[in-house]
């Protein structure tokens, strides 16, 4: 258990906070919408968000930030789909 909190609180802040973003909206997107949709729309959401903060300076494109946006709709479709 040691293992996992060492682990669990090595998580940088921000990637939690896509995390957490990413579970708000895809939870209607997977909950109203069939999976293709959810999975695609999460993507351009994150996608996009990655793009804007690059364009308008505040930060460069981070892949890790899509993926940690991603991880909570895909585990709910994956969940959903059991």
């Amino acid at each position: 258990m040691k293992k996992l909190q060492s682990f669990l609180s090595k998580i940088p802040k921000d990637k939690l906070l896509h995390f957490f973003y990413g579970t708000l909206l895809g939870t209607p997107l997977v909950a109203f919408t069939n999976p293709l949709v959810a999975f695609f729309g999460i993507s351009i959401i994150a996608i996009g968000k990655e793009l804007y903060d690059d364009l308008s300076g505040t930060g460069t494109i981070d892949v890790y930030d899509v993926i940690f946006t991603i991880i909570p709709t895909f585990l709910m479709l994956v969940a959903k789909h059991i």
